[in-house]
């Protein structure tokens, strides 16, 4: 199940060429700078210096990654002294989903390579990358001769299984393992562009991006205060098989902030819930919405949902309260990562449509009828 499974599988995580940097020489402690809603990276500051952290699925006990970055003021032979680095200049990404967060601190110029650059929708973005950006992606991994010929000093890296790329060692490039897709709350993976902001030189602009994608996620869920809460069912098959979100889940959490009451909200879990078809049948008849994500090249019908079933395709939640965020259309692994106050305002105005007249859907939309 393509976009909600993302936040809830189990990786085998690495250490293997990650950046693990030695600590810098100055003396002193730590002074944390918290994260809101984040729990997959930490990040502190000490004579100028930040120390990036970046930890897996067992959390403070599972680091993955520990990154020294030095004031931009100091001269690389200076950070190389005291134990630090300066900030990323040059970097490639494994992930198409690090671009948009790249692209927003206005540090595209700093990508030299990046893998499955087709599977890009974002046209804006694309313009702002470099004209002369190569595609490392192979069928298989990552052309290691090309990241030799571009030489990047950071590998932004997605530690999602026994990738062969962790084991590529390059001189002077360092694995930074990227682990927002472990993030259970929308805001946890939008304040990722604090993580990117610290290693690329913009910490400032990471912190205020953030910032404000935050209050206008606040402000919208505040508007469904009061209102009555629809019963929402939510999940897609995949292979011949239902699964639905946890109500930990990041799509559990955007149903609720955005005044649907989610079916599960109740089952909390570490992976997305398996179900046969009689209980989809049964719970979705109770609902008032039936939601999905789906990849599909067309317009999204009742029957998309349903994957085929006449049943399900027929029940109200579907007919009338079906929505979908398409991926084909929209870059719902791109940019929406950034943007949950967006989704936030599709899923609102499809809950409670009478309050949203105007609004134009950018991820979620209903189903045609």
């Amino acid at each position: 199940m393509p976009w909600v499974r993302t936040a809830l599988l189990l990786p085998v995580l690495f250490l293997l060429s990650c950046g693990v940097d030695r600590p810098p020489l100055q003396e002193g402690a730590w002074t944390d700078l918290p994260n809101e809603h984040a729990r997959h990276f930490q990040i502190a500051e000490r004579g100028g210096v930040l120390r990036v952290i970046v930890l897996g699925t067992g959390g403070v006990s599972d680091t993955l990654s520990v990154l020294y970055i030095g004031p931009s003021e100091r001269t690389a032979s200076d950070n190389e002294a005291n134990g630090s680095r300066p900030a990323f200049q040059r970097v490639a990404v494994v992930s198409t989903t690090h671009l948009p967060f790249i692209d927003a601190l206005e540090r595209s110029s700093t990508v030299v390579g990046a893998a499955h650059l087709a599977q890009v929708i974002d046209g804006p973005m694309l313009e702002r990358l470099p004209a002369d950006l190569v595609d490392i992606g192979t069928a298989s991994g990552i052309d290691r001769e090309r990241l030799v010929q571009l030489a990047p000093e950071a590998l932004f890296n997605y530690p999602f299984g026994q990738r062969s790329d962790a084991a590529i060692t390059i001189p002077g490039m360092v694995h930074v393992p990227v682990t927002e897709y472990l993030e259970e709350h929308p805001l946890g993976r939008a304040e990722w562009l604090r993580f990117f902001g610290a290693v690329l030189g913009r910490k400032a602009a990471g912190d205020s991006l953030y910032a404000a994608i935050r209050d206008r996620y606040h402000a919208a869920s505040a508007m469904v205060d009061g209102a009555e809460r629809p019963l929402v069912f939510f999940g897609s098959a995949w292979q011949g098989n239902w699964f639905v979100p946890p109500g930990n889940s990041y799509m559990a959490t955007l149903i609720s902030d955005a005044g649907g009451r989610y079916i599960h909200a109740s089952r909390t879990a570490s992976e997305n819930l398996p179900m046969d078809l009689e209980s989809v049948l049964d719970q979705a008849s109770q609902a008032a919405h039936f939601g999905a994500v789906l990849a599909i090249p067309h317009e999204a019908h009742a029957m998309d949902l349903a994957h085929g079933d006449a049943r399900i395709a027929a029940l109200p939640a579907l007919r009338s309260g079906g929505f979908v965020g398409n991926s084909h259309s929209s870059d719902l692994f791109g940019r929406a990562v950034m943007e949950p106050d967006v989704i936030l305002q599709d899923l609102r105005c499809i809950f409670h449509t009478s309050a949203c007249a105007g609004h134009v859907p950018v991820y979620f939309r209903p189903v045609a009828q």
